[in-house]
């Protein structure tokens, strides 16, 4: 049986049990562990929102074993007429997708929230990944908390020498999720953590008052 990730405090507001755990934290570990069991069978993603030197999102689609990986300083929009820079960064390990806390130096140093997560599956005509990632092109639909529908990864340049990382843009596909321009941004109407509620500041001062186990990082896959 596997244990469960280890948590403290009171952070959906509900009356603590005999454990110190609240009710609703253990119905969030139950479904962080269902999730995480979908993920062991289909494709996981996940949103970082990440403010190290700059403000960013960082997504991360999960593929043979790894986690592909784009830096959209702007972050994800809804308007399709609205395409985002996407980065393309170096390969993440899987082990770390529901990591929330704080880098505390080196790279990417800076909070990190779990802002959003899911599954994914790439749409017909694009099912080859490998080959679409290498022609340029990437269609998927998101089956986020946050990020819904049908989204594209569009090579817009390669990397040059070891100087540039590749640059993407991603653009939400028309569909029933889509948004006008003028619709609330998902970044300001879903702001805090997808996995325990917090802001960025909470995560930071939670951390640093040494409350780590509220990282709710837990086991991803049964290997």
């Amino acid at each position: 049986m596997t244990s469960k990730p280890k948590n403290s405090g009171n952070t959906y507001g509900s009356a603590p049990s005999h454990d110190g755990q609240s009710q609703r934290e253990r119905e969030r570990e139950d479904e962080i562990r269902v999730r995480n069991n979908a993920a062991a069978k289909q494709r996981l993603f996940v949103v970082k929102k990440h403010d190290a030197t700059h403000l960013h999102y960082d997504l991360r689609l999960g593929h043979n074993g790894v986690l592909k990986s784009w830096a959209v300083p702007n972050g994800p929009s809804y308007w399709p007429g609205n395409q985002r820079e996407a980065i393309q960064v170096e390969d993440h390990s899987r082990e770390n997708a529901f990591f929330e806390g704080v880098i505390s130096e080196g790279y990417g140093a800076g909070t990190v929230m779990q802002w959003d997560w899911g599954t994914w599956e790439p749409l017909l005509g694009y099912t080859d990944v490998d080959a679409s990632l290498r022609n340029g092109r990437l269609r998927f639909k998101l089956h986020g908390e946050k990020l819904k529908g049908e989204w594209e990864l569009t090579r817009v340049n390669h990397s040059e020498g070891s100087r540039r990382d590749p640059i993407w843009k991603l653009t939400k596909v028309q569909d029933s999720f889509a948004r006008g321009e003028t619709a609330k941004s998902i970044l300001e109407e879903a702001p805090n953590s997808v996995s325990t509620r917090r802001t960025l500041e909470e995560i930071a001062d939670d951390w640093n008052r040494g409350k780590r186990e509220n990282e709710r990082q837990g086991k991803l896959f049964d290997e």
